[in-house]
């Protein structure tokens, strides 16, 4: 488990699926949204932009539990939702 102490944010691949709505999970716009992230292109995204990921291929999202899809850690360089766009452009 991540700790606020360890300067990561958690990326879960459902905040970047163009299928799902914001109110059950997606936290970039629809445009720049992509079908069927995973954790690999994302955590590809946040290297090019040298947030030095880390992957964690099982686990799932508290409201997806049954669906182990992954997360990616990444270094608190700015704002959540400022990286999350970065990542989005680079997908």
């Amino acid at each position: 488990m991540v700790s606020r102490e360890e300067d990561k944010y958690v990326v879960w691949p459902i905040y970047f699926d163009k299928s799902v709505s914001r109110l059950s999970g997606r936290k970039v716009s629809k445009k720049n949204a992509v079908d069927k992230p995973d954790i690999e292109s994302i955590s590809k995204a946040a290297k090019s932009l040298g947030l030095n990921p880390v992957l964690e291929k099982n686990v799932s999202y508290p409201s997806k539990h049954w669906k182990k899809e992954g997360r990616i850690l990444i270094d608190k360089n700015d704002s959540k939702s400022k990286l999350l766009r970065q990542i989005a452009n680079r997908l």
